[in-house]
């Protein structure tokens, strides 16, 4: 028995071309992509995936675990965006062999559907949905040969046509699309507020790397040689990404380490900044070791006291590397590595050994030179740069005690 379950008078203007035409086809394009956009991802399945998604972004935005969360996620983004394709592949299939129109008439016939707009007429079997699901006003049909239905379903007989399309399986209708949504929602609220959560500083991993993001700088190092660019090269460097304040000072020491030829194998350093009326600026702490990267890294913000401290002023050990003699002093030994040490204004006592003072025009006294101008219970003292071997603290280590140019001549006069 031929039944026709509900008709509307269907207008002229839906089987030919024109503006209304292709408002309807656009709004047609948007509902088939958007059903199966539930189709793909509003079953239970990508909830579960949603959920371990959530879970491993959680754990690696906590707690790190990098080698633990990163082959899953790429695992789960595998996955999604095989998703993405076959959602991308089904839409340009079903728009390829579909017509967009909104039917207005259905007739069953046992288990034959017939849709009908106008003259225009199409048929198909109910074995044959793959997909269905029925809103207040329209029903969406997927049937096998990748063709994709719109029609309305409004009408006294509606509650018949949707018995009718029960007898479809279970899991081709769109039954969870509202509590697979929800969960979604549920979930990406929880780990979206998680993550934020690991962001707060000192609360998490994420903390820790956005901290480090914003505070940490990385420039390359060009002056590579300190025997031809001193630290004035290394300063020049570091000022490429920072603005150095005018004065600097030691807040823990300086090293270097570099070869018999000058090229720089590592340094490390934390420096105070204060600007010209001594107010504290910044600290940075600056480091570089070849064997990691060839970077310079700067840190900024570290825990520092901010008090200026005179007697480990940094600008004194940059002042006096350009005037220390390094080349020279290291040819007197045969070492694979050599090293610069710096604390800043130190004390020696008179039986200390190679000791020398040092000016900022490249001056030399020799430390024994003083014992003897001046006897009695003598100090060695000055900014002292020690240049040294790392690999055997049997060989006794060079200082030069810089001194500046006024205490210089004062030392001269007294000798």
């Amino acid at each position: 028995m031929l039944r026709k379950i509900w008709a509307k008078t269907g207008s002229s203007k839906d089987l030919c071309c024109g503006s209304e035409m292709r408002s309807t086809e656009k709004q047609w394009k948007r509902i088939m992509r958007r059903e199966m956009l539930c189709r793909f991802f509003a079953a239970p399945l990508s909830l579960l995936l949603g959920s371990v998604i959530w879970f491993h972004l959680y754990s690696l935005c906590q707690f790190g675990r990098v080698r633990k969360n990163i082959p899953v996620l790429a695992l789960c983004g595998v996955i999604f965006l095989i998703l993405c394709v076959r959602w991308m592949a089904v839409c340009w299939r079903l728009k390829r062999n579909s017509l967009p129109f909104t039917y207005q008439e259905i007739v069953i016939n046992d288990e034959l559907v017939t849709l009908k707009i106008n003259d225009y007429s199409a048929a198909f079997s109910i074995r044959d949905i793959v997909y269905y699901r029925m809103d207040k006003k329209y029903c969406y049909v997927v049937v096998k040969k990748g063709k994709f239905y719109l029609f309305s379903c409004q009408g006294a007989n509606r509650e018949f046509v949707k018995l009718k399309l029960s007898t479809v399986k279970l899991y081709r209708r769109c039954l969870f699309r509202v509590p697979v949504i929800s969960g979604w929602m549920v979930i990406s609220l929880i780990g979206a507020g998680l993550i934020v959560r690991s962001a707060i500083p000192y609360n998490g991993k994420l903390s820790w790397y956005l901290q480090q993001l914003k505070n940490t700088k990385n420039v390359v190092l060009v002056h590579d040689n300190i025997y031809e660019d001193k630290l004035t090269g290394i300063l020049e460097d570091v000022e490429e990404k920072v603005n150095l304040p005018e004065k600097l000072c030691l807040a823990t020491s300086f090293s270097l380490h570099f070869r018999p030829d000058g090229t720089i194998i590592s340094f490390d350093t934390m420096i105070k900044g204060f600007d010209e009326e001594g107010n504290y600026v910044d600290s940075f702490l600056i480091s570089y070791d070849e064997n990691k990267s060839d970077k310079i890294r700067i840190d900024l913000h570290g825990t520092t006291d901010g008090i200026y401290e005179e007697e480990k002023d940094f600008t004194m050990l940059v002042e006096g590397m350009e005037a220390a003699p390094v080349k020279q002093t290291v040819s007197r030994w045969q070492e694979e590595e050599y090293g610069i040490l710096y604390y800043g204004w130190r004390e020696f006592d008179s039986f200390a050994e190679n000791i020398i003072y040092l000016s900022g025009g490249k001056e030399i006294i020799d430390g024994d030179d003083t014992i003897l101008g001046y006897p009695g219970d003598w100090k060695f003292s000055g900014y002292s740069i020690s240049v040294y071997c790392p690999n055997d603290r049997n060989i006794t280590p060079y200082r030069y005690l810089y001194l500046p140019d006024e205490m210089f001549e004062e030392l001269k006069w007294w000798i």
